[in-house]
């Protein structure tokens, strides 16, 4: 009787512990594919961002202001950590060479 039990019982951890294990890797799959898609996701936003600056300043010609100048940094090096590269590299160095607004007063000083 105590051999049928303990393989009984073995078999019973067994089939716990592989259904757990497929449940906990089939959630990890689920959450890298979210996480993919996230990433993925912010990348295209903050390239789109980048393209908008560059169209208004670059291509239009105008005078960019400073703090254009400062967002379209921060964009970039978000847009670079998650991955991107090449195009928004591209526009990025275009907006950095667009010629500064001198009208710009900057943030207001109280």
């Amino acid at each position: 009787m105590d051999f049928i039990s303990s393989t009984v019982f073995g078999w019973l951890i067994t089939t716990i512990l592989g259904g757990l294990v497929g449940f906990l890797a089939s959630f990890l799959r689920k959450s890298a594919n979210r996480d993919k898609a996230f990433t993925q996701g912010m990348r295209v936003l903050l390239r789109a961002r980048l393209i908008d600056i560059h169209e208004k300043y670059v291509e239009h010609d105008e005078l960019c202001p400073v703090n254009v100048k400062e967002e379209a940094d921060e964009v970039y090096t978000a847009y670079h950590g998650l991955g991107g590269n090449g195009t928004g590299t591209h526009l990025h160095d275009e907006i950095m060479d667009a010629h500064i607004s001198s009208d710009n007063p900057g943030p207001a000083i109280h």
